[in-house]
């Protein structure tokens, strides 16, 4: 009777924030180089009709791809993630506190919620500003000085 490899029947993923800056290091034996970083997930659920937030997760991504040590160190703080889940394991950290640490299939940056900044407010023709060397200047003749407000003072 021959068995058939297993197969995978689901796939995980895992939405979170990066948490400080990645960490590069190799292994003891054999020196084979990775990249890690921490990523926290936030999750809740409604209850009459409020959102309730239920404790972060928090979790370990260590990546040995070439491809995802390079993204890796370009996670900045703050930069939300999804990881597909290739593999996770538990532990104990220094403090003996629990982590999962997470070996990724892949990694995708998620477009930033906040949104974009806007231009400059244009100044409407008439108003003037002060220079900064004192001279009366019409608002729409200089934007460059209008826009920097330790620079222009509307008059």
């Amino acid at each position: 009777m021959s068995q058939e490899p297993s197969k995978q029947i689901f796939t995980s993923l895992i939405q979170g924030t990066v948490r400080g800056r990645s960490e590069q290091g190799h292994t003891n034996s054999g020196g084979r180089a990775f990249v890690k970083f921490r990523i926290v997930h936030r999750t809740g659920f409604f209850k009459a009709g409020q959102w309730v937030a239920t404790n972060p997760m928090e979790f370990e991504v260590t990546c040995w791809d070439e491809q995802q040590m390079l993204l890796a160190r370009s996670l900045r703080p703050g930069t939300d993630v999804l990881v597909t889940v290739k593999k996770m394991t538990p532990y104990l950290d220094q403090g003996d506190e629990p982590i999962i640490n997470i070996t990724p299939a892949d990694i995708l940056p998620l477009p930033s919620s906040s949104p974009a900044p806007s231009a400059p407010r244009r100044q409407r023709s008439g108003d003037l500003v002060v220079s900064p060397h004192g001279e009366k200047i019409a608002a729409d003749a200089w934007p460059d000085v209008v826009t920097d407000p330790q620079l222009a003072h509307h008059r």
